[in-house]
């Protein structure tokens, strides 16, 4: 009779360990909508601020400055790089599909000319300037030009950066610059 208890003992617990273990695959698996309107019908959400303050400010000062830098320029926040760029890599567009940009500035025709990182008090944390350097990357061979702003900056600045980055973004217009 000694002897079982022990048994019982490892049979419960192995027991126990594939149940966890087919809870978590279980779990794993892809819903349905119906699954995930369940889910949300039942849990709480809040709404939360899109951009920190310090962004909301530099957000601000670039919206009032791009009717400067020409006509049909727009400022997005918190833009995934996944809907602004492609590649026929899947395995590269994976690298950056989730990945956000704090800004990015469209041109008349939708396309992305600017994007735009807040590097704000405690931004490079972790693998922070990694993340940074796959976005910086992925945009440059884009041709879509980056710009990091820093809390030092001062919006008379702000605008002087955001108008040369575009300048240096927009396409030549004239045929002599086209034939240089």
């Amino acid at each position: 009779m000694d002897d079982l208890l022990p048994l019982s003992i490892l049979g419960l617990a192995l027991l126990l360990g594939l149940l966890r273990l087919l809870t978590r695959q279980r779990r794993s698996t892809p819903i349905d909508a119906s699954d995930q309107l369940r889910i949300v019908m039942r849990s709480r959400f809040d709404r939360q601020r899109l951009l920190s303050r310090a962004e909301f400010d530099l957000f601000r000062t670039i919206e009032a400055h791009l009717p400067k830098c020409g006509p049909g320029y727009r400022l997005m926040a918190q833009t995934s790089m996944g809907e602004i760029l492609s590649s026929p890599d899947t395995e590269a567009f994976r690298c950056i599909n989730s990945k956000r940009l704090d800004m990015l500035i469209i041109d008349t025709f939708g396309f992305p000319i600017l994007a735009i990182e807040h590097q704000g008090n405690g931004h490079f944390q972790g693998d922070a300037p990694a993340r940074d350097a796959v976005k910086r990357e992925a945009l440059r061979r884009a041709g879509v030009e980056y710009l990091e702003i820093f809390g030092h900056h001062q919006p008379a600045e702000i605008r002087q950066l955001v108008t040369a980055a575009i300048q240096r973004g927009k396409p030549p217009s004239a045929p002599a610059a086209i034939a240089r």
